[in-house]
């Protein structure tokens, strides 16, 4: 067996030890040194075995840290989408869409957060100047956002790249934040759930931050809330568009019957809750059936358009005008007595004349009854009594 210690400095000392010792206690002595050098290098090991376990635990504990910040990033990511899907799903009506989208903006924490939606398709039903480009217009300017290697179908890269920053932005946003010109940014193409090739809008979001949407960063989460949007912006639509469709006259285009009954009561108890009258008009056109069966109904529903379209220029902005069939109007005037009834019925008459003297129906007038609101009145009691007050009106050129 070969001595331990030969090969240090130890050891060339421990033999020049040994020569001064008796013979019988050398063995002794070797035994003793090589047990003591044996000690000494199993030593050595564990120091270099505990130093490469302790290199072990500063590698693992660095990776729990950044585990730690890894999870905590997801966590405040998921947290924020599902803020955002709250906001989503509260929203009931495309007049409350731009405030959705600030609320939404906020909880990001996004320098800018763009929706265009398509004109075709939600023009009439956002409210006046909110962005709606053509469809055409939109889908160009989707397709001609960077690519590269990307095989994801959103953009999220600088937004110096984009061919046409303000058209997903808002110019004045630009101008106002310069720094956002070197910032990065999300866009995301809103499809119809219904036809997934076509496009309703784009959700778009811009960051100072140069590093916030890069190629290398997930956008799941991100790609997941814009089909969510696009779905209830597409609900939220169908839904205003069936209502219109319910409450809208077909014929005239202004509001009907079913209008009147869910939005009338509305008006009565504001009023009363201020303590403020409220006149209903009940207009029924004199001698109409005389017009379908000379001129036929085709002529008749043109002639009830006319009417319409005029009676609404001349009632105010708050009062509520509703068909509720055949040749037969209602104005519901809110703040309004006895005499400013007077004067709006008077205007009615004159329209009626008008559109009577147009059309070469010198026959065709109106009759009107009134009828104020009493406490504890609903709305079709109004309109009954204002219907009473009409045919005593219609009657009394025969009484006379």
């Amino acid at each position: 067996m070969s001595n331990p210690l030969d090969d240090t400095a130890v050891a060339a000392k421990a033999l020049e030890l040994e020569r001064f010792l008796p013979e019988g206690r050398r063995g002794e002595f070797r035994r003793l040194i090589e047990t003591l050098a044996e000690v000494a290098a199993c030593r050595e090991s564990q120091a270099a075995e505990i130093g490469e376990l302790r290199g072990q635990v500063r590698r693992l504990g660095a990776r729990v840290v950044r585990m730690q910040e890894i999870f905590r990033a997801n966590d405040q990511a998921f947290a924020t989408f599902r803020s955002a899907m709250t906001l989503s799903r509260r929203l009931r009506r495309m007049a409350d869409l731009p405030d959705m989208l600030a609320e939404l903006a906020r909880a990001m924490s996004v320098t800018a957060l763009t929706c265009l939606l398509s004109r075709e398709q939600f023009a009439a039903y956002v409210p006046p100047g909110f962005p709606c480009p053509a469809a055409k217009a939109l889908g160009a300017a989707v397709n001609a956002l960077p690519r590269g290697t990307d095989p994801r179908r959103v953009y999220v890269g600088p937004l110096a790249a984009l061919p046409r920053p303000d058209f997903f932005f808002d110019p004045a946003i630009l101008a106002d934040q310069p720094k956002l010109r070197d910032g990065s940014c999300f866009i995301a193409p809103l499809a119809d759930k219904y036809q997934p090739k076509r496009r309703i809008g784009v959700l778009a979001m811009a960051d100072v931050d140069p590093s916030r949407y890069t190629p290398s960063k997930g956008t799941d989460f991100l790609e997941h809330f814009c089909e969510v949007l696009a779905g209830d912006l597409l609900h939220v639509k169908i839904h205003e568009e069936l209502a219109r469709q319910r409450e809208s006259d077909e014929l005239t285009g202004i509001p009907n019957r079913a209008y009147l009954r869910r939005h009338g009561p509305a008006l009565l108890s504001l009023s009363a809750r201020r303590e403020a009258p409220v006149a209903l008009l009940f207009c029924d056109l004199d001698r109409f059936k005389a017009v379908n069966d000379t001129f036929g109904h085709e002529a008749g529903d043109l002639v009830l358009g006319d009417v319409a379209r005029a009676m609404a220029a001349r009632v105010r902005i708050y009062d509520l005008l509703a068909r509720l069939g055949g040749d037969e109007f209602v104005v519901v005037m809110p703040d309004a007595g006895a005499d400013e009834a007077a004067v709006m019925a008077e205007r009615i008459r004159d329209c009626v004349a008008e559109v009577a003297a147009e059309r070469g129906l010198p026959g065709l007038s109106v009759s009107i009854g009134v009828a104020l609101h009493v406490p504890g009145q609903d709305i079709d009691d109004l309109v009954r009594a204002a219907d009473a007050a009409m045919y005593r009106e219609k009657r009394a050129p025969a009484i006379g």
